[in-house]
């Protein structure tokens, strides 16, 4: 059941999709708001579409317009009946390319592939019928992209301990959130792929992991312990945990391998 909030804000949301150009032809609600866990920090995200991106949104309170990759896509920030709008405006042969890519397994970075999941769990506010067929096609994860996205996240835990252990030098803050924050990202990837979920972002993680049902036990709350603590072992023994639930692939053997070999280290 959505929250009062999501209500909300799908409302604020129908009404901004009715006032925008004709342009865009197809208008997805994605975000919390679509999913339904909207809180009072909330915000509206929208992918808008058209054959061509217009640089600007006329008669819309506009606080940021920037188009990128030869008028493909726009971002546009605006303000809204008091709530603040995150868009993002697409040519349809860039949407067409993003599916075609994440289908075929050439677009498996964090970055896209979760585009799949904005689209399967998104709320379609104007649509000539494109929106209903990119959520069909996205609507069965395909088994051939669970080996390549765990093999690209294991691939951070090849290091040998004694590189890794390096980021443990007194001073040496940074490098050692970015490996803690690599890790728990890394172990986030493994799990949505071996569940054969779309990765979504990793925002209201308890809420976005309670269904999955391979996983850890206690995986959202060993995150944050590992990220507050900054405890490269309670990292690690995530990681550990993780890897004992993903394929018996060669490099995934190996990492399991220096897994516990890092562990024996810092015990």
């Amino acid at each position: 059941m959505a929250t009062a909030r999501s209500e909300q804000l799908r409302a604020v949301a129908r009404r901004f999709a009715d006032a925008l150009p004709a342009a865009f032809d197809e208008v997805l609600l994605t975000g919390s708001a679509s999913r339904g866990d909207s809180d009072h920090l909330s915000d509206i995200e929208m992918l808008l579409v058209a054959e061509a991106v217009p640089a600007s949104l006329p008669g819309v309170e506009m606080y940021q317009e920037d188009s990128f990759e030869n008028g493909t896509i726009a971002w546009y920030t605006a303000m809204f009946e008091g709530e603040v709008l995150e868009m993002a405006g697409w040519t349809h042969a860039r949407a067409e390319g993003r599916l075609g890519g994440i289908l075929a397994g050439e677009m498996l970075d964090h970055t896209r592939i979760r585009w799949a999941e904005a689209v399967v769990h998104g709320i379609p506010l104007r649509t000539k019928g494109a929106i209903a067929r990119w959520q069909q096609r996205l609507a069965a994860y395909p088994e051939k992209l669970v080996a390549p996205i765990v093999l690209a996240a294991s691939e951070e835990w090849l290091e040998h301990p004694l590189g890794v252990r390096a980021h443990l030098r007194d001073g040496g803050r940074l490098p050692l959130a970015q490996l803690l924050a690599a890790d728990m990202e890394n172990v986030l990837r493994v799990l949505f792929a071996v569940n054969r979920t779309w990765e979504p972002s990793w925002k209201r993680l308890p809420t976005l992991v309670a269904p999955l049902a391979l996983k850890p036990d206690r995986l959202a709350e060993r995150i944050d312990e590992a990220l507050v603590e900054s405890s490269l072992r309670k990292a690690r023994e995530l990681v550990r945990d993780t890897l004992a639930l993903a394929p018996d692939l060669p490099r995934v053997v190996l990492a399991r391998l220096r897994t516990d070999e890092l562990l024996a280290e810092l015990s």
